[in-house]
């Protein structure tokens, strides 16, 4: 499914931390060149945090500490929340793309219910008709 050859990261197969980490500097105002190992926690956790189902606006809010942690000027306008909402789905690619790939390599078994399907159980109970009660 994934070719070392591809255009872009996602079908490369490689994963998310290191865009994450990138991206995460130039917003920072970071030397980009070597943001892998600088920010490797921070991209962590950012990608543990949509991995839990965070929001974009929780992804904001941990950007916000990092300005704060590392004394970085607060950004005019919507620039954080712009760059929350790129690093979720930065996040969320890798991610869709790491179950797709997992689901591939071992499908679903097919299906061995032994349960009466709704629609015969409805019709046993429907037909037979509600008891009395008296």
């Amino acid at each position: 499914m994934t070719d070392p050859n591809a255009s872009n990261w996602i079908d490369r197969g490689l994963p998310a931390e290191r865009k994450l980490a990138r991206c995460l500097a130039a917003y920072l105002g970071q030397q980009v060149a070597g943001s892998e190992i600088a920010l490797a926690p921070q991209a962590g956790t950012l990608a543990a945090m949509v991995a839990a189902d965070a929001s974009e606006v929780q992804i904001a809010s941990y950007l916000r500490s990092l300005e704060q942690e590392l004394g970085v000027q607060v950004p005019e306008g919507p620039l954080r929340r712009t760059m929350a909402i790129a690093i979720w789905h930065i996040a969320k690619a890798a991610q869709t793309r790491d179950r797709l790939l997992a689901r591939a390599e071992n499908p679903p078994l097919p299906a061995t219910s032994t349960q009466v399907p709704l629609s015969q159980w409805l019709h046993e109970r429907l037909a037979e008709g509600t008891p009395d009660q008296d």
